[in-house]
């Protein structure tokens, strides 16, 4: 899978300025995607590239609800609360929407095997 195509769409969706120091979650997010990636499907897919770059923007916005959740003044620490939860969510419906696009392409790693007789 070509990281610089899951990067660019990656900023694509992310248009904030840090958005060039989440190339490690980038590539991490490329790698899970090719692992779930079918025996027979082409990594070079562009769908495949925009399912890692979603998963990448939905990885980078729950490290900033993480890292955002106190802010430092002078009295001391105080809780923020930007609209990160909406956020997420936004995030997940646009990685499950490329996920449904990619359907034939990858694994469901969603399957849960509950009883065999």
């Amino acid at each position: 899978m070509d990281i610089e195509k899951v990067f660019a769409m990656f900023r694509l969706f992310y248009t904030e300025e840090d958005g060039d120091s989440f190339l490690p979650v980038a590539e991490m997010a490329a790698e899970y995607v090719k692992s779930r990636a079918l025996d027979d499907t082409s990594a070079s897919d562009p769908r495949l590239c925009c399912l890692a770059a979603a998963h990448t923007l939905c990885r980078v916005l729950e490290i900033k609800a993480a890292r955002e959740r106190l802010t430092l003044t002078r009295g001391g620490a105080a809780a923020t609360e930007p609209d990160f939860r909406g956020r997420i969510e936004f995030a997940q419906r646009l990685y499950h929407g490329y996920e449904q696009l990619c359907a034939g392409l990858i694994r469901d790693d969603g399957f849960l095997f509950l009883r065999m007789e």
